[in-house]
């Protein structure tokens, strides 16, 4: 067999095969035999006719049997042979007529996975940060507490800048599928929550029961919901009911009863500890980033152009779920850059992996079965069946691998004292 394999941009080659005549007359005899011992002709037992009858009748469909077996094993062997690790779908671009007797050439074009010799990792900094909680911040989960444990009352007056307010609200001006062209009733507006439209918030305020009144909201283009974002909508607003917040006083008794007979003072020392472990978390996240910025720049990898593709089919997917309208050339433009560094980081920490010979042990991935149980509260099978069913488990893996990789790379950091 003779092959030939030519580099073309990037990844991809052309790989050209000639089969050699006896092994493509070997390929037509076993398909003829089985054509044989199949074919029911008038005149003739199961498997008995002569050769030229099943020649004459079955050439053509014996024929596309030995071109895809010989395509199939010859394609399989050359890759093994050459060494190349085809990605994505190999493409059959030129196939030559086929005859007994003669040699068979055909074309396939691939793209391959980049040959990664090494991965660079030198001189990676990470930062490390003060995770002390100041007082104020302790303060302000207490009085979310307070505020989420607050009595509301229905008060006859204008709104104020923490009442909540009943309202029904329908789209007057916009496009009112948002909404599925229905009204929306009863909705709570808190006037006082951080994350309330600010055109909501200052369309309300003052408002009392039975007014209407228009609120224009203009979305930005990077609003969560794509549903949204971007647009402008005017909503007429029926305003049903005014309330207002009865905060508990903050004492001992308040603490037993948000926090499980626990003192107003242990009730804080535990809030601390939990937003001391949450800022080393988000600590923790950022230098993972930050190392995986720092590899990616330091081994800047040819990515193949299939993965890419596939990424970027998924961002759309993503997004047409989601949005009316998907301009498909803009978010390829936009998460292109994203998707080449997001793939190269997919090949390189696999490609640490094997080099430092890290591993995802049997005990790691039960391990993080437990603590997925746990948290759903279900036993280990239950949880098993579940991951297994979604398909999970070898993306579970594989998030595993890379956090011991990240762990790793780590550890060879140099850590820079920073304020936090």
């Amino acid at each position: 067999m003779i092959i030939e394999v030519v580099e073309k941009e990037g990844l991809k080659r052309e790989v050209t095969i000639e089969v050699p005549a006896d092994l493509v007359d070997k390929t037509y005899g076993k398909f003829y035999d089985e054509f044989r011992r199949q074919a029911k002709i008038d005149g003739f037992r199961p498997g008995k006719a002569p050769a030229n009858i099943i020649k004459s009748r079955f050439k053509a469909e014996v024929t596309a049997e030995v071109v895809d077996e010989l395509v199939k094993e010859c394609f399989g062997e050359a890759i093994k042979e050459k060494n190349l690790d085809p990605v994505g779908t190999p493409i059959l671009s030129h196939v030559d007529q086929v005859d007994e007797g003669k040699p068979f050439r055909f074309t396939i074009n691939i793209e391959i996975m980049p040959q990664i010799d090494q991965v660079k990792y030198e001189k990676l900094q990470i930062q490390k940060a003060d995770v002390q909680v100041p007082d104020e911040g302790v303060e302000q989960v207490m009085a979310q507490l307070q505020k989420s444990n607050a009595d509301l009352r229905t008060v006859d007056r204008p709104a104020g800048d923490t009442d909540i307010v009943i309202c029904d609200f329908e789209v007057a001006m916009g496009d009112p599928n948002v909404f599925d062209n229905q009204p929306v009733q009863n909705q709570e507006i808190d006037l006082g929550h951080e994350h309330t439209d600010p055109e909501f918030r200052d369309g309300l305020l003052g408002s009392r029961r039975d007014d209407i009144r228009e609120i224009t909201i203009s979305y930005p283009p990077d609003y969560p919901n794509q549903k949204f974002a971007g647009r402008q909508l005017t909503y007429a607003v029926t305003v049903k009911e005014v309330k207002e917040r009865l905060l508990p006083t903050v004492d001992d008794d308040f603490a037993r009863q948000v926090a499980g007979g626990k003192t107003l003072l242990e009730l804080k020392l535990d809030i601390r500890k939990e937003l001391e472990a949450s800022a080393a978390r988000n600590i923790d996240r950022a230098n993972r980033k930050m190392i995986i910025d720092q590899v990616v720049s330091q081994n800047q990898i040819v990515v193949p152009d299939s993965m890419v593709e596939s990424y970027l089919k998924n961002v759309i997917e993503d997004y047409k779920q989601n949005a009316a309208t998907v301009d498909e050339a803009e978010l390829r433009e936009k998460y292109r850059p994203v998707g080449v560094n997001t793939i190269r980081w997919v090949l390189l920490f696999h490609r640490l992996a094997g080099v430092e010979k890290i591993e995802v042990l049997p005990s790691d991935t039960e391990n993080w079965i437990k603590r997925f149980a746990d948290n759903y509260r279900m036993d280990v099978p239950k949880a098993k069946e579940v991951l297994s069913r979604t398909g999970r488990i070898n993306d579970i893996k594989d998030g595993i691998l890379e956090d011991k990789v990240l762990d790793f790379l780590l550890t060879k950091a140099e850590v820079r004292e920073t304020q936090s």
